[in-house]
């Protein structure tokens, strides 16, 4: 199967530019500010921040010119969907690591004249706050050389955050800057800054006048997996759709649309970001005193314990196969997963890891050479695996690719 569609095959865009467009536009409350700015032949390369789901197609229909965009793989398992995201000029990339499969058909796309948009966040971001461009982002620009465009949205975290169960209606606004020629004699440093600068958007402090929206709370404990007050780690909980509690001090928090909370018995609203910002504090990240496994090696600790998970692996893409259900431990030296049913030990050692992401919010992914373990966790922080197998990882001395 082709999972790379040529241009030849691109007359359903036209399609989508007439009828999905229009409604995208309506329904999410779109506006463009410096749409002018966009070429109207030719290939140009945009790089964009990325918080809402749907943020490729939003700036996809307020372009009237047909657009390439790399999309997680993840998009192109289910044939209906992958139908429509290749309507969407959408072509997958394994995330986690560097996909030279997919890099070399963007540079095919854009010697053909097709203009292409980049998320070098690697994913949606948890808190509203861009994050760090990576290197290899420069190194793409200058392989391109093509005019870069940097474009960001605000208001997309507030519309829909990625903890969150359901989406709110909140306008959203895309910025297109001007575009701007780098060449191979461009340091690396000045793209990063040039992008960084684009792209950067806090969602957290946007004014927005109207939200409309229920159960504000719900899905936040993926955010906050650990109490901000006792520093129990999994102890809040959704209450109401309006509250977070902690189940062990059982101290309480409201939830507004807006992406604030505040403690009972205060008035004083702050930025949920300013509560995700301490979930991680490196004093706390220390091997669990009560937790062995006759599996461990010599000194060897475990860092991480998951409640009931199931594992899936892919034994050809996109296809994939349920191993079973069990427990998930992150020990200094690898990820070890014991099935519930025969106690059956499936070892994934640090440094055969290629890369790591997380998939439609419940699942915690690793990539291997020729497979991929994916953790299915729905009484489970996958933000909280990110976090802290990255710290153990680094602390480790392994490093990601960038």
């Amino acid at each position: 199967m082709d999972f790379f569609k040529t241009p030849k095959g691109f007359f359903c865009r036209c399609i989508v530019l007439r009828y999905v467009q229009p409604f995208y536009i309506r329904i999410f409350k779109l506006s463009a500010k410096g749409l002018e700015n966009v070429p109207k032949e030719g290939a140009y390369l945009m790089v964009a921040n990325h918080s809402h789901l749907l943020d490729p197609f939003f700036i996809g229909s307020l372009n009237r010119k047909p657009i390439f965009q790399m999309a997680s793989n993840e998009f192109f398992r289910k044939p209906v969907m992958r139908r429509f995201m290749w309507a969407m000029g959408a072509f997958p990339r394994k995330k986690g690591f560097v996909d030279f499969k997919s890099i070399k058909y963007a540079i095919r796309l854009v010697k053909k004249g097709y203009p292409l948009i980049i998320y070098p966040e690697g994913g949606r971001n948890w808190d509203g706050e861009t994050l760090p461009v990576p290197k290899s982002a420069a190194k793409f620009v200058k392989l391109l050389n093509i005019p870069l465009i940097t474009v960001v949205s605000k208001g997309n975290y507030i519309a829909f955050p990625r903890w969150a169960n359901k989406k709110r209606k909140s306008p959203i606004t895309v910025h297109y800057s001007k575009p701007v020629m780098f060449n191979k004699k461009s340091s690396d440093e000045e793209i990063i800054e040039h992008i960084r600068k684009g792209i950067y958007n806090n969602d957290n402090y946007t004014r927005v006048e109207k939200i409309k929206g229920k159960n504000p709370a719900d899905g936040l404990p993926r955010l906050l997996w650990r109490c901000p007050s006792c520093r129990k780690l999994d102890a809040l909980a959704e209450k109401n759709g309006n509250y977070i509690q902690c189940g062990h001090c059982h101290k309480e928090w409201e939830v507004n649309l807006a992406c604030y909370m505040r403690a009972q018995g205060e008035t004083e609203w702050k930025a949920i970001k300013e509560y995700s910002d301490i979930m991680f504090k490196e004093e706390e990240i220390v091997p669990m005193a009560d937790e062995t496994l006759k599996e461990l090696e010599s000194n060897e600790k475990i860092y991480l314990k998951s409640n009931i998970v199931t594992l899936f692996h892919e034994p050809f893409y996109p296809k994939i196969e349920k191993v079973g259900d069990g427990t998930l431990y992150l020990t200094d030296k690898r990820l070890i997963f014991i099935k519930k049913d025969d106690n059956a030990v499936f070892s994934y050692g640090l440094v055969d890891i290629r890369g790591r992401s997380t998939e439609v919010n419940t699942i915690f992914q690793i990539v291997l050479n020729d497979d991929i373990g994916r953790f299915e966790m729905h009484k489970e922080s996958c933000y909280k695996w990110e976090i802290i197998y990255d710290y153990i990882r680094n602390k480790s001395g392994y490093i990601e690719e960038e």
